[in-house]
């Protein structure tokens, strides 16, 4: 479907007007991300970062060492190898040189630079994209994309910075390389490449560029063919750069993944993984034309496996399927729809995990580039309603502008601190089992600073709740029975504790941690003990000494409590049987002796 270029009169009709219209209300709408603080993985790319907290010094070992280096918690994971984006850590440390770690200068960072990229993607489309078309399209697709509420989750987290400065600098090399191809000047060529060079050392996925830039040039422009030879040979020319720069860096691939949190496909069978992917990006398609609910995390199990035979998976795929073969179909006809198809499959295709496996099943920041495609085609049914009601059309563009700039502020609010966007987006992605384990944390955590003890409970409670949430979704995460565990603990439901610990040491039997955490609750059992004691109430004590060492069978203290406890309710044999347990673990026990000749 192409538009006719018609005439008209508007007051936004002047670009420099809609250009002025979009500035202000980019920064109006994403005004309020200014008083957010950092969360998620800032922590990981700024706060906790040892390179970037370097500031200019830090950028020799930004460059040398892959994404997560610099993060040391991260070490033991696959993630810290196999993705290398260098330029975006530079950047940060750029920004940590000067004003450290500061929300509000980090947040600011990022609305100036979604607003400079509204301002490059107007420019390409009314001076290149559709300079034959109706002025207004240009003006309404970008509209529609700076309002899009997908789009919060890149503007309010300062970590998917990446994605505004790879659209940043993927834009400047098209509208550079569309500038050679009509003037003819090589400087337009170079800088082209440079930018799509910045693009690649910001995020990999950049490299589909190599066939996004060609599809443009042949549904909007007649250029050469050997132009555009000439430019795809030198776009893989740094393609080819980027590959052997990067592989020295970080090598072929990471190691394998086995936590479900970073794996979401780890327990799926190689079909039920190929139908799942399939039915995501349908599901990709259905958040951009329709973007409600929004959450940060669609991990497992939120999004359920699929098999290979069922109806989502053959639905998903036939009408996947006839998006592709209508773009073939009309490829030489170059229709606008017929590129929107082509340009969403390449913006997605390599973050869909068709490829490679990305670490989450789907994202809203992943779908950044590829909402494109839908702004165009819904300013195209905006100018074709309106060439048939010019007040409809207007009045439908007007609600769905106010929609998406009401959510888009409120779903800004939600990204105000961690625990708020967590206990936010766990009402409303429930099957998450990482969103639960969060949640959960969150709780725990109030617990230990709640004075109030019916506060107190309630969080203990709370967090108790996600914990076997959690837990019901996804029983192989052995190290959260941990903190479920801590959690029944601190409502002194030591059985119920001492049952999950020891289900999570069974998990991980050789887990370093995961016995450190029993031996630790295995000691909090017995201190609970001793004050049972001390308050004369010796079934209690007891009960805390028997939970104690069922988690550390070598726990000598719980046995010589244990056994002195026995002795108090006059169960002598069992007070006898403890001690003599006590003399085999411990025989120059300071306190066998005596102990023994009471009772003996």
């Amino acid at each position: 479907m192409t538009l006719e270029k018609v005439s008209h009169s508007s007051i936004f009709s002047n670009f420099n007007y809609r250009l002025f219209f979009l500035i202000s209300l980019s920064l109006a709408i994403n005004f309020n991300t200014l008083f957010n603080e950092y969360v998620l993985d800032d922590s990981i790319v700024i706060q906790q970062n040892k390179f970037v907290t370097k500031g200019l010094a830090g950028i020799p070992e930004l460059l040398s060492h892959p994404y997560f280096e610099g993060y040391d918690q991260l070490k033991e994971l696959a993630f810290t190898g196999g993705r290398y984006r260098p330029l975006t850590l530079v950047v940060f440390a750029i920004e940590y040189q000067f004003f450290g770690a500061n929300p509000f200068v980090s947040h600011l960072i990022n609305l100036l630079l979604y607003t400079l990229l509204i301002g490059l993607l107007f420019y390409l489309l009314h001076f290149f994209i559709f300079r034959n078309n109706v002025p207004e399209l240009a003006f309404v697709t970008a509209l529609l994309f700076l309002l899009h509420p997908i789009h919060c989750e890149v503007v309010a987290n300062v970590k998917s910075r990446d994605e505004l400065l790879a659209f940043i600098f993927l834009i400047a090399a098209i509208i550079a390389l569309l500038n050679y191809l009509h003037n003819a000047k090589k400087s337009g060529l170079w800088l082209g490449f440079t930018w799509f060079l910045l693009a690649l050392f910001t995020r990999e996925s950049a490299v589909t560029f190599v066939i996004i830039a060609p599809l443009i040039f042949y549904y909007f422009f007649t250029f050469s063919t050997k132009k555009i030879i000439l430019i795809v040979l030198g776009l893989s020319t740094i393609i080819a750069f980027y590959l052997s720069f990067r592989f020295s860096i970080v090598g072929i691939a990471p190691l394998p993944i086995a936590d479900i949190s970073n794996a979401p496909f780890l327990y799926a069978s190689p079909s039920e993984a190929f139908a799942t992917k399939i039915f995501l990006l349908l599901r990709y398609i259905q958040l951009l034309l329709f973007p409600f609910p929004l959450s940060f995390e669609y991990g497992y199990n939120q999004i359920p496996y699929i098999e290979i035979l069922s109806f989502k998976f053959i639905a998903s795929l036939l009408l996947l399927a006839g998006m592709l073969i209508y773009a073939m179909r009309n490829f030489y006809k170059k229709t606008i729809l017929s590129f929107c198809i082509l340009y969403f499959f390449c913006s997605i295709l390599l973050v869909s995990n068709l490829i490679v496996d990305i670490g989450t099943p789907l994202s809203e920041r992943l779908a950044f580039q590829a909402s494109l495609s839908v702004c165009i085609l819904a300013g195209i049914g905006f100018l074709s309603l309106k060439k048939l009601n010019a007040t409809v059309a207007n009045g439908l563009l007007l609600c769905v502008c106010v929609v998406f700039a009401g959510k888009t502020i409120s779903r800004n609010a939600v990204w105000k601190n961690y625990e708020n966007l967590v206990l936010t987006d766990v009402k409303t992605c429930s099957n998450s089992v990482r969103i639960n384990q969060f949640a959960m944390n969150i709780y725990l955590l109030k617990s230990t600073t709640e004075s109030n003890p019916h506060q107190k409970n309630k969080h203990l409670r709370m967090g108790a709740f996600y914990g076997e949430k959690m837990l019901a979704i996804c029983p192989e995460i052995c190290s959260s029975y941990m903190n479920l565990g801590y959690t029944y603990f601190n409502l002194s439901n030591y059985s119920k504790a001492t049952e999950l610990w020891i289900k999570g040491c069974a998990l991980e039997p050789t887990e370093k941690d995961q016995k450190q955490a029993a031996e630790l609750l295995s000691t909090e059992l017995y201190k609970a003990g001793n004050g049972f004691y001390e308050q004369n109430n010796i079934k209690a004590a007891i009960l805390c000494y028997q939970e104690a060492l069922r988690l550390q069978p070598e726990n000598t203290y719980a046995w010589y409590n244990l056994g002195g406890n026995y002795f108090l309710i006059g169960d002598s044999v069992r007070a006898q049987n403890a001690w003599t347990k006590l003399r085999s673990i411990a025989p120059h026990h300071a306190f066998n002796k005596n102990d023994f000749s009471e009772i003996q």
